[in-house]
Protein backbone atom coordinates (compact mmCIF):
# COMPACT_ATOMS: atom_id res chain seq x y z
CA UNK A 1 0.00 0.00 0.00
CA UNK A 2 3.22 2.18 0.91
CA UNK A 3 3.68 1.85 -2.95
CA UNK A 4 0.04 2.89 -4.19
CA UNK A 5 0.01 5.89 -1.51
CA UNK A 6 3.34 7.18 -3.41
CA UNK A 7 1.23 7.97 -6.50
CA UNK A 8 -0.95 11.22 -5.53
CA UNK A 9 -3.35 10.51 -8.52
CA UNK A 10 -4.22 6.85 -6.48
CA UNK A 11 -5.04 8.18 -3.16
CA UNK A 12 -8.62 8.90 -3.58
CA UNK A 13 -9.39 5.24 -4.24
CA UNK A 14 -7.09 4.52 -1.49
CA UNK A 15 -8.63 6.78 1.12
CA UNK A 16 -12.56 5.56 -0.34
CA UNK A 17 -10.96 1.92 0.23
CA UNK A 18 -10.07 3.04 3.97
CA UNK A 19 -13.18 4.38 4.76
CA UNK A 20 -16.03 1.99 3.58
CA UNK A 21 -13.93 -1.16 4.77
CA UNK A 22 -15.97 -1.01 8.79
CA UNK A 23 -18.81 -1.21 6.50
CA UNK A 24 -18.40 -3.81 4.34
CA UNK A 25 -20.80 -6.49 5.69
CA UNK A 26 -23.79 -3.56 6.30
CA UNK A 27 -26.78 -4.46 4.47
CA UNK A 28 -27.77 -2.56 1.26
CA UNK A 29 -30.39 -0.45 1.00
CA UNK A 30 -32.93 -1.22 -1.17
CA UNK A 31 -32.52 2.21 -3.04
CA UNK A 32 -28.41 0.58 -4.22
CA UNK A 33 -28.27 -0.79 -7.47
CA UNK A 34 -27.00 -4.17 -8.73
CA UNK A 35 -22.90 -2.78 -8.84
CA UNK A 36 -23.01 -1.09 -5.40
CA UNK A 37 -24.09 -4.17 -3.05
CA UNK A 38 -20.44 -4.26 -1.57
CA UNK A 39 -17.46 -3.06 -1.45
CA UNK A 40 -15.96 -3.65 -4.52
CA UNK A 41 -18.56 -2.11 -6.59
CA UNK A 42 -19.00 0.83 -4.78
CA UNK A 43 -15.11 1.39 -5.36
CA UNK A 44 -15.45 0.53 -8.51
CA UNK A 45 -18.10 2.69 -9.71
CA UNK A 46 -16.43 5.55 -7.83
CA UNK A 47 -13.04 5.09 -9.36
CA UNK A 48 -14.50 4.90 -13.18
CA UNK A 49 -15.29 8.38 -12.61
CA UNK A 50 -11.59 9.24 -11.99
CA UNK A 51 -10.83 7.31 -15.00
CA UNK A 52 -9.15 4.13 -12.97
CA UNK A 53 -10.88 1.33 -13.55
CA UNK A 54 -7.73 -1.41 -14.50
CA UNK A 55 -7.03 -0.26 -10.58
CA UNK A 56 -10.48 -1.13 -9.53
CA UNK A 57 -10.59 -4.31 -11.29
CA UNK A 58 -7.61 -5.66 -9.30
CA UNK A 59 -9.23 -4.41 -5.92
CA UNK A 60 -12.32 -6.71 -6.81
CA UNK A 61 -10.30 -9.65 -7.74
CA UNK A 62 -8.07 -9.50 -4.41
CA UNK A 63 -11.42 -7.72 -2.24
CA UNK A 64 -12.85 -10.81 0.11
CA UNK A 65 -16.64 -10.38 0.27
CA UNK A 66 -18.60 -10.21 3.31
CA UNK A 67 -19.49 -13.43 5.31
CA UNK A 68 -23.73 -12.48 5.36
CA UNK A 69 -25.10 -10.70 2.62
CA UNK A 70 -28.80 -9.73 2.36
CA UNK A 71 -31.25 -11.12 -0.48
CA UNK A 72 -30.45 -8.30 -3.10
CA UNK A 73 -33.27 -6.78 -4.95
CA UNK A 74 -35.56 -8.61 -7.43
CA UNK A 75 -33.99 -8.09 -11.28
CA UNK A 76 -36.03 -7.20 -14.25
CA UNK A 77 -33.39 -8.56 -16.62
CA UNK A 78 -31.95 -11.53 -17.39
CA UNK A 79 -29.18 -12.98 -19.44
CA UNK A 80 -28.82 -16.09 -22.03
CA UNK A 81 -25.12 -16.98 -22.99
CA UNK A 82 -24.16 -19.46 -26.53
CA UNK A 83 -21.29 -21.75 -25.07
CA UNK A 84 -19.11 -22.51 -27.57
CA UNK A 85 -17.06 -19.08 -28.38
CA UNK A 86 -18.39 -17.08 -25.66
CA UNK A 87 -17.56 -19.20 -22.61
CA UNK A 88 -15.47 -22.09 -23.88
CA UNK A 89 -13.27 -23.20 -27.03
CA UNK A 90 -13.87 -26.83 -27.21
CA UNK A 91 -13.06 -27.65 -23.41
CA UNK A 92 -11.08 -24.48 -22.67
CA UNK A 93 -12.81 -21.51 -20.62
CA UNK A 94 -12.10 -18.59 -22.29
CA UNK A 95 -10.38 -16.08 -20.50
CA UNK A 96 -12.73 -14.38 -17.87
CA UNK A 97 -15.82 -16.52 -18.44
CA UNK A 98 -15.90 -18.28 -15.35
CA UNK A 99 -15.40 -15.14 -12.79
CA UNK A 100 -18.58 -14.02 -15.26
CA UNK A 101 -20.66 -16.10 -14.51
CA UNK A 102 -19.82 -16.32 -11.01
CA UNK A 103 -20.72 -12.35 -10.23
CA UNK A 104 -24.22 -13.32 -12.15
CA UNK A 105 -24.93 -15.88 -8.85
CA UNK A 106 -23.11 -13.13 -6.62
CA UNK A 107 -25.66 -10.56 -8.04
CA UNK A 108 -28.88 -13.39 -7.92
CA UNK A 109 -29.05 -11.90 -11.83
CA UNK A 110 -30.43 -15.12 -13.76
CA UNK A 111 -28.72 -16.50 -16.67
CA UNK A 112 -29.91 -19.09 -19.31
CA UNK A 113 -26.84 -21.26 -21.36
CA UNK A 114 -28.73 -21.46 -25.09
CA UNK A 115 -26.78 -23.53 -27.48
CA UNK A 116 -26.72 -24.87 -30.57
CA UNK A 117 -24.49 -27.73 -29.30
CA UNK A 118 -25.58 -30.88 -28.06
CA UNK A 119 -25.00 -34.83 -28.20
CA UNK A 120 -25.08 -35.58 -24.28
CA UNK A 121 -27.58 -35.19 -22.09
CA UNK A 122 -28.81 -32.27 -20.63
CA UNK A 123 -27.85 -33.75 -17.10
CA UNK A 124 -24.30 -34.93 -18.45
CA UNK A 125 -23.64 -31.78 -20.21
CA UNK A 126 -24.46 -29.46 -17.36
CA UNK A 127 -22.17 -31.48 -15.01
CA UNK A 128 -19.34 -30.95 -17.36
CA UNK A 129 -20.16 -27.76 -17.78
CA UNK A 130 -20.05 -26.81 -14.16
CA UNK A 131 -16.88 -28.40 -13.81
CA UNK A 132 -14.58 -26.54 -17.08
CA UNK A 133 -16.51 -23.03 -15.67
CA UNK A 134 -16.20 -23.47 -11.86
CA UNK A 135 -19.80 -22.50 -11.67
CA UNK A 136 -22.63 -24.43 -10.35
CA UNK A 137 -25.16 -24.78 -13.16
CA UNK A 138 -28.76 -26.36 -13.22
CA UNK A 139 -30.39 -28.22 -16.10
CA UNK A 140 -33.24 -26.07 -15.39
CA UNK A 141 -31.03 -23.28 -16.80
CA UNK A 142 -29.76 -25.28 -19.98
CA UNK A 143 -31.00 -25.47 -23.51
CA UNK A 144 -29.46 -27.51 -26.23
CA UNK A 145 -30.20 -27.57 -30.13
CA UNK A 146 -32.03 -30.90 -29.47
CA UNK A 147 -34.06 -29.88 -26.28
CA UNK A 148 -37.46 -29.54 -27.83
CA UNK A 149 -37.51 -32.73 -29.38
CA UNK A 150 -38.59 -33.94 -26.38
CA UNK A 151 -41.81 -32.29 -27.42
CA UNK A 152 -42.06 -34.85 -30.43
CA UNK A 153 -41.69 -37.68 -27.98
CA UNK A 154 -45.21 -38.01 -27.54
CA UNK A 155 -46.17 -37.30 -31.08
CA UNK A 156 -48.78 -40.35 -32.10
CA UNK A 157 -47.14 -40.23 -35.25
CA UNK A 158 -43.61 -40.83 -34.38
CA UNK A 159 -43.45 -44.55 -32.69
CA UNK A 160 -39.44 -45.45 -34.48
CA UNK A 161 -37.23 -42.60 -35.35
CA UNK A 162 -33.80 -42.31 -37.20
CA UNK A 163 -31.59 -40.33 -34.52
CA UNK A 164 -28.67 -38.90 -36.42
CA UNK A 165 -25.38 -38.01 -35.01
CA UNK A 166 -23.20 -37.17 -31.62
CA UNK A 167 -20.45 -39.25 -30.74
CA UNK A 168 -21.31 -43.25 -30.23
CA UNK A 169 -25.11 -43.92 -28.93
CA UNK A 170 -25.08 -40.73 -26.96
CA UNK A 171 -28.09 -39.25 -29.09
CA UNK A 172 -29.57 -42.47 -28.51
CA UNK A 173 -29.52 -42.95 -24.79
CA UNK A 174 -30.98 -38.28 -25.14
CA UNK A 175 -33.95 -39.71 -27.46
CA UNK A 176 -34.64 -42.57 -24.67
CA UNK A 177 -34.34 -40.09 -21.60
CA UNK A 178 -36.65 -38.45 -24.01
CA UNK A 179 -39.11 -40.96 -23.95
CA UNK A 180 -38.98 -41.91 -27.49
CA UNK A 181 -39.80 -45.86 -27.61
CA UNK A 182 -38.02 -46.79 -30.24
CA UNK A 183 -34.82 -45.47 -31.49
CA UNK A 184 -32.97 -46.23 -34.46
CA UNK A 185 -29.40 -45.27 -35.47
CA UNK A 186 -27.26 -45.55 -37.96
CA UNK A 187 -24.63 -47.93 -36.41
CA UNK A 188 -27.69 -50.50 -36.10
CA UNK A 189 -28.27 -50.45 -39.56
CA UNK A 190 -24.75 -50.71 -41.07
CA UNK A 191 -23.86 -53.69 -38.45
CA UNK A 192 -27.42 -55.40 -39.65
CA UNK A 193 -26.36 -54.91 -43.07
CA UNK A 194 -22.81 -53.82 -43.88
CA UNK A 195 -23.29 -53.21 -47.57
CA UNK A 196 -25.40 -50.56 -46.83
CA UNK A 197 -22.51 -47.83 -46.69
CA UNK A 198 -19.43 -49.49 -48.70
CA UNK A 199 -17.24 -47.32 -47.85
CA UNK A 200 -17.86 -46.97 -44.13
CA UNK A 201 -16.00 -49.08 -41.59
CA UNK A 202 -18.95 -51.33 -40.48
CA UNK A 203 -16.39 -52.79 -37.40
CA UNK A 204 -16.11 -49.32 -36.01
CA UNK A 205 -19.79 -49.39 -34.65
CA UNK A 206 -20.59 -53.45 -33.49
CA UNK A 207 -19.46 -51.95 -30.30
CA UNK A 208 -22.62 -50.50 -29.66
CA UNK A 209 -24.87 -51.29 -32.48
CA UNK A 210 -28.24 -53.43 -32.16
CA UNK A 211 -28.46 -55.66 -34.78
CA UNK A 212 -31.86 -55.58 -36.44
CA UNK A 213 -33.84 -58.51 -36.65
CA UNK A 214 -35.97 -57.36 -38.83
CA UNK A 215 -35.95 -54.08 -41.57
CA UNK A 216 -37.72 -51.38 -39.37
CA UNK A 217 -40.22 -48.76 -40.73
CA UNK A 218 -39.07 -45.85 -39.93
CA UNK A 219 -41.33 -42.81 -39.23
CA UNK A 220 -39.10 -39.78 -39.00
CA UNK A 221 -35.64 -38.91 -39.02
CA UNK A 222 -33.76 -36.69 -36.06
CA UNK A 223 -30.12 -34.93 -36.75
CA UNK A 224 -29.98 -34.65 -32.91
CA UNK A 225 -26.08 -33.58 -33.47
CA UNK A 226 -23.38 -32.72 -35.76
CA UNK A 227 -22.79 -36.08 -38.28
CA UNK A 228 -19.23 -38.23 -37.72
CA UNK A 229 -19.56 -40.30 -40.63
CA UNK A 230 -21.40 -37.99 -43.67
CA UNK A 231 -20.76 -40.54 -45.91
CA UNK A 232 -23.22 -43.20 -43.91
CA UNK A 233 -25.79 -40.98 -42.73
CA UNK A 234 -26.66 -39.09 -46.13
CA UNK A 235 -26.80 -42.60 -47.64
CA UNK A 236 -29.44 -43.79 -45.34
CA UNK A 237 -31.51 -40.64 -45.36
CA UNK A 238 -31.47 -40.41 -49.25
CA UNK A 239 -32.09 -44.02 -49.05
CA UNK A 240 -35.36 -43.40 -46.39
CA UNK A 241 -36.24 -40.26 -48.52
CA UNK A 242 -37.16 -42.27 -51.28
CA UNK A 243 -38.94 -45.52 -49.52
CA UNK A 244 -42.11 -46.34 -49.09
CA UNK A 245 -44.00 -44.83 -46.28
CA UNK A 246 -40.14 -45.19 -44.43
CA UNK A 247 -39.47 -48.94 -44.69
CA UNK A 248 -35.95 -49.60 -44.90
CA UNK A 249 -34.65 -51.74 -48.18
CA UNK A 250 -37.90 -50.31 -50.12
CA UNK A 251 -37.81 -47.46 -53.14
CA UNK A 252 -40.21 -45.40 -55.09
CA UNK A 253 -39.62 -43.53 -58.46
CA UNK A 254 -38.43 -39.80 -58.36
CA UNK A 255 -41.42 -38.67 -59.51
CA UNK A 256 -44.06 -40.68 -57.39
CA UNK A 257 -41.86 -38.93 -54.33
CA UNK A 258 -41.75 -35.36 -55.72
CA UNK A 259 -45.65 -35.93 -55.90
CA UNK A 260 -46.40 -38.09 -52.84
CA UNK A 261 -43.61 -36.35 -50.28
CA UNK A 262 -41.23 -37.77 -48.01
CA UNK A 263 -40.99 -38.61 -44.58
CA UNK A 264 -40.30 -35.83 -42.36
CA UNK A 265 -36.74 -35.10 -41.38
CA UNK A 266 -35.92 -32.70 -38.54
CA UNK A 267 -32.74 -30.82 -38.12
CA UNK A 268 -31.75 -29.32 -34.37
CA UNK A 269 -29.44 -26.37 -35.80
CA UNK A 270 -28.79 -24.72 -38.89
CA UNK A 271 -25.19 -23.75 -37.91
CA UNK A 272 -22.65 -23.28 -40.73
CA UNK A 273 -20.08 -22.95 -39.27
CA UNK A 274 -19.31 -23.05 -35.28
CA UNK A 275 -16.01 -21.91 -33.00
CA UNK A 276 -13.64 -24.43 -30.98
CA UNK A 277 -9.84 -24.79 -29.60
CA UNK A 278 -9.17 -24.26 -33.50
CA UNK A 279 -8.16 -21.15 -34.74
CA UNK A 280 -10.55 -20.62 -37.42
CA UNK A 281 -14.40 -21.56 -37.39
CA UNK A 282 -15.29 -25.48 -38.04
CA UNK A 283 -18.02 -26.55 -40.61
CA UNK A 284 -21.74 -27.43 -38.38
CA UNK A 285 -24.66 -29.54 -38.75
CA UNK A 286 -25.72 -26.71 -41.19
CA UNK A 287 -23.05 -28.21 -43.55
CA UNK A 288 -23.64 -31.41 -43.29
CA UNK A 289 -27.41 -30.34 -44.14
CA UNK A 290 -25.98 -28.76 -46.95
CA UNK A 291 -24.46 -31.63 -48.58
CA UNK A 292 -27.10 -33.41 -47.48
CA UNK A 293 -29.40 -30.60 -49.81
CA UNK A 294 -26.62 -30.67 -52.92
CA UNK A 295 -26.69 -35.21 -53.25
CA UNK A 296 -31.03 -34.71 -52.60
CA UNK A 297 -31.35 -31.86 -56.23
CA UNK A 298 -28.74 -34.27 -57.81
CA UNK A 299 -30.70 -37.23 -57.00
CA UNK A 300 -33.85 -35.24 -58.03
CA UNK A 301 -32.60 -34.00 -61.16
CA UNK A 302 -33.13 -30.62 -59.63
CA UNK A 303 -36.54 -31.34 -59.55
CA UNK A 304 -36.83 -31.47 -55.77
CA UNK A 305 -35.98 -29.24 -52.62
CA UNK A 306 -35.67 -31.56 -49.55
CA UNK A 307 -38.51 -30.46 -47.03
CA UNK A 308 -37.13 -30.27 -43.42
CA UNK A 309 -37.85 -28.78 -40.26
CA UNK A 310 -35.11 -27.20 -38.67
CA UNK A 311 -34.70 -25.71 -35.27
CA UNK A 312 -32.26 -23.97 -32.95
CA UNK A 313 -31.00 -20.65 -32.71
CA UNK A 314 -32.14 -18.60 -34.98
CA UNK A 315 -35.77 -20.02 -35.07
CA UNK A 316 -38.69 -18.52 -33.30
CA UNK A 317 -39.40 -21.95 -31.52
CA UNK A 318 -36.10 -22.33 -29.99
CA UNK A 319 -36.34 -18.60 -28.17
CA UNK A 320 -39.84 -18.98 -27.20
CA UNK A 321 -38.86 -22.50 -25.70
CA UNK A 322 -35.61 -20.36 -24.37
CA UNK A 323 -37.88 -17.82 -22.81
CA UNK A 324 -40.43 -20.44 -21.27
CA UNK A 325 -37.03 -22.29 -19.85
CA UNK A 326 -36.00 -18.94 -18.06
CA UNK A 327 -38.97 -17.60 -16.76
CA UNK A 328 -39.34 -20.98 -14.98
CA UNK A 329 -35.74 -20.99 -13.99
CA UNK A 330 -36.34 -17.10 -12.54
CA UNK A 331 -39.20 -17.88 -10.98
CA UNK A 332 -37.73 -20.42 -9.08
CA UNK A 333 -35.18 -18.51 -7.57
CA UNK A 334 -37.13 -15.77 -6.80
CA UNK A 335 -38.95 -17.41 -4.91
CA UNK A 336 -36.58 -19.06 -3.24
CA UNK A 337 -34.84 -15.64 -2.48
CA UNK A 338 -37.56 -13.59 -1.39
CA UNK A 339 -40.60 -16.03 -0.77
CA UNK A 340 -44.17 -16.47 -3.12
CA UNK A 341 -43.81 -12.41 -3.14
CA UNK A 342 -45.40 -10.77 -6.27
CA UNK A 343 -41.81 -10.39 -8.29
CA UNK A 344 -41.18 -8.34 -11.43
CA UNK A 345 -41.85 -9.61 -14.96
CA UNK A 346 -38.70 -10.60 -17.05
CA UNK A 347 -38.66 -7.01 -19.01
CA UNK A 348 -35.40 -7.89 -20.85
CA UNK A 349 -32.96 -10.75 -21.84
CA UNK A 350 -29.38 -9.86 -23.39
CA UNK A 351 -28.32 -12.71 -25.62
CA UNK A 352 -24.61 -13.29 -25.68
CA UNK A 353 -23.00 -15.19 -28.73
CA UNK A 354 -20.34 -15.03 -31.37
CA UNK A 355 -22.51 -16.43 -34.35
CA UNK A 356 -24.10 -13.09 -36.21
CA UNK A 357 -26.30 -15.85 -38.00
CA UNK A 358 -27.51 -17.72 -35.06
CA UNK A 359 -27.16 -15.55 -31.97
CA UNK A 360 -27.56 -12.20 -33.15
CA UNK A 361 -30.37 -12.68 -35.86
CA UNK A 362 -32.58 -14.79 -33.45
CA UNK A 363 -32.34 -12.35 -30.63
CA UNK A 364 -33.33 -9.24 -33.16
CA UNK A 365 -35.77 -11.50 -34.63
CA UNK A 366 -37.67 -13.17 -31.65
CA UNK A 367 -41.12 -11.40 -31.01
CA UNK A 368 -42.03 -12.57 -27.65
CA UNK A 369 -45.66 -13.57 -26.45
CA UNK A 370 -44.57 -11.77 -23.19
CA UNK A 371 -43.77 -8.81 -24.38
CA UNK A 372 -39.78 -9.56 -23.05
CA UNK A 373 -37.16 -7.36 -25.19
CA UNK A 374 -34.15 -9.35 -26.26
CA UNK A 375 -30.92 -7.58 -26.95
CA UNK A 376 -27.98 -9.31 -28.80
CA UNK A 377 -24.91 -8.62 -28.06
CA UNK A 378 -22.01 -10.16 -30.03
CA UNK A 379 -18.41 -11.54 -28.97
CA UNK A 380 -15.26 -11.30 -30.60
CA UNK A 381 -14.24 -14.76 -29.03
CA UNK A 382 -15.53 -17.11 -31.33
CA UNK A 383 -16.68 -17.26 -35.09
CA UNK A 384 -17.19 -13.71 -35.47
CA UNK A 385 -14.23 -11.39 -36.97
CA UNK A 386 -13.94 -7.55 -37.48
CA UNK A 387 -14.79 -6.97 -40.99
CA UNK A 388 -17.69 -9.61 -41.12
CA UNK A 389 -21.55 -8.99 -41.61
CA UNK A 390 -23.01 -8.23 -37.76
CA UNK A 391 -26.87 -8.90 -38.68
CA UNK A 392 -26.73 -5.18 -36.76
CA UNK A 393 -26.16 -6.31 -33.28
CA UNK A 394 -27.15 -4.00 -30.24
CA UNK A 395 -23.68 -4.05 -29.28
CA UNK A 396 -20.40 -5.63 -30.34
CA UNK A 397 -17.52 -6.21 -27.55
CA UNK A 398 -14.57 -8.13 -26.88
CA UNK A 399 -15.66 -10.92 -24.97
CA UNK A 400 -18.12 -12.24 -22.43
CA UNK A 401 -16.74 -10.24 -19.44
CA UNK A 402 -17.37 -7.10 -21.36
CA UNK A 403 -20.51 -8.06 -22.58
CA UNK A 404 -21.98 -8.34 -19.05
CA UNK A 405 -20.46 -5.42 -17.85
CA UNK A 406 -22.06 -3.07 -20.55
CA UNK A 407 -25.43 -4.48 -20.03
CA UNK A 408 -25.51 -4.31 -16.33
CA UNK A 409 -24.21 -0.68 -16.55
CA UNK A 410 -27.10 -0.12 -19.16
CA UNK A 411 -29.47 -1.00 -16.36
CA UNK A 412 -28.34 0.99 -13.62
CA UNK A 413 -28.33 4.14 -15.65
CA UNK A 414 -31.88 3.23 -17.02
CA UNK A 415 -32.76 2.53 -13.46
CA UNK A 416 -31.21 6.11 -12.40
CA UNK A 417 -33.30 8.14 -14.79
CA UNK A 418 -36.35 5.96 -14.04
CA UNK A 419 -35.73 7.07 -10.46
CA UNK A 420 -34.73 10.66 -11.38
CA UNK A 421 -38.01 11.50 -13.85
Amino acid sequence: MIRFWSLPHLRPVLLVVLLLLPYTNAKPSAEMSVLTTSIRPCVRSLALASGLSSVVRHLQQSAVPPRQQAPLAAHDFAFAFDIDGVLLHGSHPIPNAPRTLEFLNSQSIEFLLLTNGGGLSESSRVAELSRLLTTPLSTHQFVQSHTPFRLHASSPDISTVLVVGGTGENCRRVAEEYGFSDVLIPADVIASYPGVSPFSDASRYQSYARVLKRPKKVDAVMVFNDPRDWALDIQLIIDLLLSKDGHLGTRRPVEQVLKDGHIPIYFSNPDLWWANEYSLPRLGQGGFRAALEGVWRSVTAGKGELKAITIGKPHQHTYQYAEDVLTAWRAKKLSKLHGDTDHPELRRVYMVGDNPASDIAGANEYKSSRGTEWVSVLVKTGVYRDGDYDESAKKIVDNVEEAVRWAVEREEEELRTRKSS
